[in-house]
Formats: structure tokens, C-alpha cells, sequence
């Protein structure tokens, strides 16, 4: 009984672990108008984000010093949203008003990984 119990935890352990991965896109709920990522730890999180067209994304401090920035690599600003020097704590707050796709960054931890990207549909 217990090998059989143990086949079958192995089993669903693995069919529910691809849909796991830190990777995944999270989608906001459209009801809300203003969709939350935290900055912690040299991350974003989520960092990739679908969200609606008329939505604002808040990025809120929650550790460390960052700012957050538009742009497609660490050496290229793109001039959509930037929220200053990098702090210590806080929140910054951006309305996405068009449809597209916003790769965006941390300054100061870019090179160690410190991307996101939100993706606003119509």
C-alpha cells in the first residue's frame, strides 16, 4: 500500500511541477485597476505580467535599493517609465494607456538578472 501510495504522489508531483515554473506569465485580474509587483531580493515578482490596457502596475519596495526602468538590455532606457534613482523603499506607479510589450529592469542589479516585462493587451 505504501509503494502504491508513494507511485501515485510521484506521479502528480511531476504532471504539476511544469505547471510550476518561475517563469510563468501571471495575469492580472482585470477588475482591478491597479496590479501589484513586489521588488525584493533582486527580483520582480512576478516578472513578466499580462495585463489590460487602462490597468496601472504598482511596483512596491519591499528590500534593498532598486529602481525600476524601461527598456529592452541594462545599457538601454527606453523612455516609457522610469522611477528615478534607485531607493530604498516606496512605491512607483505607471498607467499603461497602449497595447504593446514593456521589458523593463533594475539599474543598479540588472546584470545579476533584475528584468521584467509587462505585457498590455487591447
Amino acid at each position: 500500500m505504501n509503494k502504491m501510495l508513494l507511485g501515485l504522489c510521484a506521479v502528480l508531483a511531476a504532471a504539476v511541477a511544469p505547471a510550476c515554473s518561475a517563469d510563468d506569465e501571471t495575469s492580472s485580474d482585470t477588475t482591478n485597476d491597479v496590479v501589484n509587483v513586489e521588488v525584493t531580493s533582486n527580483q520582480f515578482s512576478p516578472a513578466s505580467l499580462r495585463i489590460k490596457v487602462g490597468q496601472t502596475v504598482r511596483w512596491t519596495w519591499g528590500g534593498g535599493t532598486h529602481n525600476v526602468v524601461s527598456g529592452p538590455d541594462c545599457n538601454t532606457e527606453d523612455g516609457n517609465f522610469k522611477s528615478g534613482a534607485p531607493v530604498g523603499g516606496g512605491t512607483f506607479d505607471k498607467k499603461f494607456e497602449t497595447a504593446g510589450t514593456f521589458p523593463y529592469y533594475c539599474q543598479p542589479h540588472c546584470a545579476m538578472g533584475m528584468t521584467g516585462q509587462i505585457v498590455v493587451e487591447p
